[in-house]
């Protein structure tokens, strides 16, 4: 049974590649989720911050910085480990930045919307955000970002 999964884990792609995705996307998740919870109890649910004279939801700030640093630990491991990719860094880093301010706007505007307009907890809208967003990554990931050259 181990010598089976350690096989499905190590191949180059398929199912392979798709585990290694759900792992590096899982603990993706809890660093993403952690940076949001200890920021938005540092800054405070209720207390909007003043960012150059606009006053910022403290949800967002703490999404935004979640989702950045989720991003450098799922770039490195993605890139490295469950895609094998050998494609140009700089492509696919520019290629992530760009899904990356997409994400995190969708994701920033429906957390706030779910819990502030439908009073769903922040501790439940960000999983739920956080799901959407990892299956359409995981297609663009692999047909786009890290499509290994000759593929």
């Amino acid at each position: 049974m181990i010598k089976k999964f350690k096989s499905i884990i190590t191949a180059k792609g398929g199912t392979g590649k798709f585990i290694r995705y759900l792992f590096v996307g899982g603990s993706a998740v809890i660093v993403d989720f952690a940076i949001f919870e200890i920021l938005l109890l540092i800054i405070g649910a209720d207390n909007a911050v003043n960012i150059a004279g606009y006053a910022v939801e403290p949800e967002k700030i703490a999404n935004t910085a979640a989702v950045i640093g989720g991003f450098i630990y799922s770039f490195i491991l993605n890139r490295s480990w469950a895609f094998r990719s050998n494609g140009s860094v700089v492509k696919q880093l520019a290629l992530m930045a760009a899904l990356l301010a997409i994400n995190t706007v969708i994701s920033n505007e429906a957390i706030s919307f779910m819990g502030r307009r439908l009073s769903i907890p922040f501790a439940a809208t960000k999983p739920v955000m956080q799901v959407v967003v990892a299956v359409w990554n995981y297609f663009i990931y692999d047909k786009i970002i890290y499509k290994n050259k000759g593929s």
